[in-house]
């Protein structure tokens, strides 16, 4: 097996003036022809770190915040984040700036996945990238955690799709005055892949053909508001097999569900060569949902008519649709992780993001610049990180214990009691999964108050390599079957764990991280000023608790 890639991930941009043949009847830029553009920029960034034709896999949901008008200039930014054995995770970012007042504003923020396809029957093992920034190193972390998103995506679809099933959520009637029938909105394209839809390989370009389903989504979403749709999101592309030049490519769009102002449109891809068009032996290669909305001359938003299933397929779309809405809400609540604003509820729809959100805003907090020593005890030291109105401390701790088990047993709350006196009990909730637990602990009053608890998800995640460390993260989540209780104070955690790093096989470096909320103000206050040595000692008590445990094994 040869292993290809470049020394540094690739790292492509590209500038391009808003002319109007790019642009839609509004006077802004297509969707479709910039959907074209940030395929061809993250497959250049592929290419270049790989060495060799990449074919796109798929492109996460992508969201359009702005807009831009003919005579803009948007730029796109794209850089291979992570490459995996096969496959790379490309990281977009779109930007658009108006020549006249400089001023620039993001337009989106996406992630692609690209496999290497080499020439002949050889398979390449891609090199990993060299990372050369803090931001390389943050978005190499997380990289991990959006894949196994992608890949527990389906997982989470079916599991909402069963819950409709079992709440009786299928109406049997749609009598609404202005119910539109879905059969109204069925639309249906046919391309020829010629030349220029194609890489040097004969291969139809992934944005060629986004670009296409867009255009086809776009008619059937007219049919219901009377106007000009405008594209607001994507719900995964993904591309199930290839097409090629001479394929005759059938597009079918048709309205699952509208959401007030906004509609939901499903487009099927089915490509044909010669042979297959003649027998009527389609091939399936993508999928994608599409939501847009419309406005008035104001800019005001407007409402979609109600739709109304006619078939069993129809009603199977129709609460499809409502599934991907959840999952979306609870994408743009993960996203605010990055704004130190996690959303904390935990729901079978949000689940995977709420974990995204917990080992990101660790990630993140650990990643930042500007953190400052403010205490030494031996192999113990305290460092502080002031950002606005936010204050972060860790505890850096040096332990003679292998590395994997202090993970085992700071991934375990329920041991947190043998060490750290904040915790009175702790027991586990929810076992989640492997790799996540919910824990409902109590901790002592402060001073003339109630005892505090607290609802917290703990993800854990191993080291893909010796370099990374294990993590586990930690912030409070909301369960509905664990109301607060008139006996107690109910606490938060906005982001706290431990990263654990590999220094030989006998020792490691425990540093463990708190987003500081009111609760834990005192303590740290205290600790500052010199008139407590609280948080040394839990340290203290915690590396012994360590030693003596990987004495016993």
């Amino acid at each position: 097996m040869e292993r290809r890639g470049a020394a540094a991930g690739g790292d492509v941009c590209m500038c391009q003036t808003v002319f109007p043949a790019h642009a839609n009847q509004r006077g802004e830029l297509s969707a479709g022809q910039l959907l074209k553009w940030m395929d061809a920029t993250a497959c250049l960034a592929a290419e270049k770190h790989a060495g060799v034709s990449c074919v796109t896999a798929s492109m996460d949901d992508i969201q359009f915040e702005e807009a831009a008008r003919v005579g803009q200039i948007i730029t796109i930014k794209a850089k291979v984040n992570r490459a995996f054995k096969t496959s790379m995770e490309v990281g977009i970012k779109v930007t658009v700036q108006d020549v006249l007042t400089n001023v620039e504003k993001i337009v989106s923020v996406a992630y692609a996945t690209y496999v290497a396809k080499p020439v002949g029957a050889g398979k390449i093992e891609l090199e990993p990238v060299k990372l050369l920034s803090r931001e390389d190193h943050l978005e190499h972390s997380l990289a991990i955690e959006r894949r196994r998103i992608r890949l527990g995506y389906e997982q989470v679809f079916q599991n909402l799709m069963q819950e409709s099933n079992k709440e009786g959520d299928y109406c049997d009637s749609f009598e609404e005055e202005d119910a539109v029938s879905t059969d109204l909105t069925h639309v249906q394209s046919i391309e020829l892949v010629q030349p220029p839809h194609a890489n040097h390989h004969g291969n139809t370009f992934g944005g060629q053909i986004m670009a296409w389903m867009e255009t086809v989504a776009s008619i059937s979403a007219s049919r219901l508001c009377r106007s000009y749709p405008i594209l607001k999101s994507v719900n995964m592309f993904k591309f199930w097999g290839p097409s090629v030049v001479g394929d005759r490519l059938v597009f079918n769009a048709i309205v699952n569900n509208t959401f007030q102002n906004s509609v939901e449109v499903g487009v099927r891809v089915e490509a044909y060569n010669c042979e297959e068009w003649i027998k009527n032996q389609a091939r399936h290669i993508n999928s994608a949902f599409l939501i847009f909305n419309t406005v008035n001359d104001k800019g005001e938003l407007l409402p979609f008519p109600r739709i109304k299933p006619t078939t069993k397929d129809d009603m199977r779309r129709y609460h499809g649709a409502i599934a991907r809405r959840r999952i979306r809400l609870a994408r743009k609540c993960m996203l605010s992780a990055k704004e130190d604003k996690p959303s904390d509820s935990w729901e079978r729809s949000n689940q995977a993001y709420v974990s995204y959100s917990n080992i990101a805003a660790l990630t993140h907090l650990a990643a930042k610049p500007g953190w400052e020593i403010t205490s030494t005890l031996d192999d113990i030291k305290i460092w502080t990180h002031e950002e606005g109105d936010v204050l972060s401390f860790k505890v850096e701790m040096q332990v003679k214990i292998p590395s994997h088990l202090a993970f085992s047993l700071l991934s375990d709350f329920t041991l947190r009691q043998q060490w750290d006196k904040h915790f009175l009990t702790c027991e586990v909730l929810q076992a989640v999964n492997e790799d996540e637990k919910i824990y409902y602990i109590t901790s002592p009053p402060m001073t003339g108050r109630k005892p505090r608890d607290f609802v917290i998800l703990v993800s854990q995640r191993q080291p893909c390599k010796q370099s990374e460390p294990y993590i586990v993260a930690a912030k409070s989540v909301t369960l509905t079957s664990v109301p607060p209780s008139p006996e107690y104070c109910r606490s938060k955690i906005l982001c706290a764990g431990f990263q654990i790093y590999t220094d030989s096989n006998s020792s490691c470096t425990v540093c463990y991280f708190n987003q500081v909320t009111s609760g834990v103000m005192p303590y740290l206050a205290a600790n500052l000023t010199g008139s407590s040595k609280s948080i040394e000692d839990t340290a203290l008590e915690c590396i012994k608790f360590l030693e003596l445990k990987d004495s016993k094994y």
